[in-house]
């Protein structure tokens, strides 16, 4: 049973962006567009009337900034999540927009894809949570960090990369609690060695995991792949 459609709330004062925005999450499978809003006001009463899950929310709004849409949610406890779009440079912004908990950050003018990409992971992440047990050991934790951190190694994938394949098998990666060989991180994701070692490579030449080898007594050493923290 899937997590079924993730209901989406987009914020933005300028109207074609926001269309823009609507339509990128219309052509996302799974995903479905709660509504539009262009004010702080109407953002905050569209959020209490649809009840979206995700809400992709621009800074900079006429009345009140953005990131007062994110705060004054946050204080009344309902239940929804941020992707935070934003032409703003300062870190404060950054800073506050990460203390408030958004699930990702996109900086303005950025490509359609990245969006997509975002979205994509967010589904994972609910996914994720609706798979899982009841208790949230290590490992658990490891893998909603791994979506929720994964824009370096997923943003801008050269040509034969597939991004899904690749949040696929950084999370397999990251759930890992010690270096594991490209069989078992293959067989944690549902994929073919092949493929596991091929996207475990170019992990590693993103920086977003690390290669060891690991010697016996006899024949060659075994290559062990572990998530950078």
């Amino acid at each position: 049973m899937s997590v079924g459609k993730i209901r989406v709330l987009v914020v933005d004062d300028d109207f074609m962006i926001a269309r823009l925005h609507a339509r990128c999450v219309e052509q996302e499978p799974g995903f479905e567009l709660a509504g539009l809003a262009h004010t702080c006001k109407q953002a905050l009463a569209a959020t209490r009337q649809l009840q979206p899950d995700l809400i992709v929310l621009d800074v900079y709004l006429p009345d009140r900034p953005g990131l007062e849409v994110a705060r004054a949610l946050r204080a009344a406890a309902l239940p929804c999540d941020f992707i935070l779009i934003t032409a703003a440079r300062e870190k404060a912004v950054a800073e506050e927009a990460f203390r408030l908990g958004m699930f990702d950050y996109l900086v303005k003018p950025f490509k359609l894809e990245l969006l997509g990409e975002a979205l994509r992971k967010y589904r994972a992440f609910r996914e994720q949570l609706r798979t899982s047990g009841s208790e949230a050991d290590q490992s658990f934790v490891e893998g909603l960090k791994s979506l929720r951190g994964a824009r370096a190694a997923v943003a801008g994938t050269p040509k034969g990369i597939d991004a899904r394949t690749l949040e696929l098998i950084a999370q397999a990666l990251a759930a890992e609690e010690q270096p594991s060989s490209a069989d078992r991180i293959a067989q944690r994701a549902g994929v073919s060695r092949s493929t596991a070692r091929a996207y475990l490579n170019h992990l590693v030449r993103q920086g977003a995991a690390e290669e060891l080898l690991q010697y016996g007594s006899v024949g060659r050493p075994q290559v062990l792949f572990r998530a950078r923290r």
